[in-house]
C-alpha cells in the first residue's frame, strides 16, 4: 500500500495549481468521510478512500481532455507500482473511462468530485465566503441554476447521490460538514 504522503507528492509533482491542489485536498476529506459512512473503522482502509480522493485528478493540469486525463494517470500510476484498486476507483470518476461503479469507494468518489467542487462556488458567492456558513438549501437551489457553475457537470452530481443512495440535500449537507474541519486549509 502507498502512503498518503507518497499519495501528496505524486499530485504536487503533476499539479501546481493552488486551485486544483485544494480541490484535491477537499475531496480527500470528503472521501474519508465517506469511508466512515460506509462503516469503515479500519484506519488503513479510510486512509486508502483519501488517497484515491487527493489523486483522482492529479493528472487533470497536464492532461485536461477526455482523450488524456485518467489515460495517462492511470498509466503512471501503474508504472510506479500503485494498487490496482486505486487506480481503478480514480479512473471510475469519469463517465467516460466506462468503469463499473461496482464497490462502494467507486460509488463515492464519483459522488464527491463534482459536489465537493460545486459546494467550492457556492461557498465563493456567499456575503461571509465560508463553508460553515453554506445552508445545503442553497446548494441544491444553484444546482438548478444552470448558468451557475457551467462547468460542473450536474449529470455526476445527481449520477453521484443516486449511486450511494442519498438524498441531494442529505448528500450536500454531509459534504458540507466533511469540509469544514478544513476549511481553512482549502480556502472555504
Amino acid at each position: 500500500m502507498s502512503t498518503r504522503a507518497e499519495a501528496q507528492a505524486l499530485l504536487f509533482e503533476f499539479t501546481e495549481g493552488d486551485a486544483l491542489r485544494k480541490h484535491a485536498r477537499a475531496v480527500e476529506e470528503a472521501m474519508r468521510a465517506y469511508a466512515r459512512w460506509f462503516g469503515i473503522t479500519d484506519p488503513a482502509e479510510i486512509e486508502k478512500w483519501g488517497i484515491v480522493g487527493l489523486l483522482h485528478d492529479f493528472d487533470y493540469e497536464k492532461n485536461p481532455t477526455e482523450e488524456t486525463h485518467l489515460h495517462v494517470g492511470t498509466r503512471v500510476l501503474r508504472e510506479r507500482g500503485w494498487p490496482e484498486e486505486i487506480i481503478e476507483a480514480i479512473a471510475s470518476h469519469a463517465d467516460y473511462m466506462k468503469i463499473p461503479r461496482d464497490t462502494p469507494l467507486k460509488k463515492a468518489i464519483y459522488a464527491c468530485d463534482e459536489l465537493v467542487g460545486f459546494i467550492g462556488a457556492c461557498v465563493k458567492v456567499r456575503p461571509t465566503r465560508k463553508v460553515a456558513d453554506l445552508p445545503p438549501e442553497s446548494v441544491v437551489k444553484k444546482l438548478k441554476d444552470k448558468a451557475f457553475a457551467r462547468s460542473v457537470d450536474r449529470s455526476y452530481v445527481y449520477g453521484g447521490a443516486e449511486a450511494i443512495g442519498r438524498p441531494m440535500l442529505e448528500h450536500v449537507a454531509y459534504l458540507i460538514e466533511a469540509l469544514k474541519p478544513i476549511a481553512e486549509e482549502i480556502g472555504l
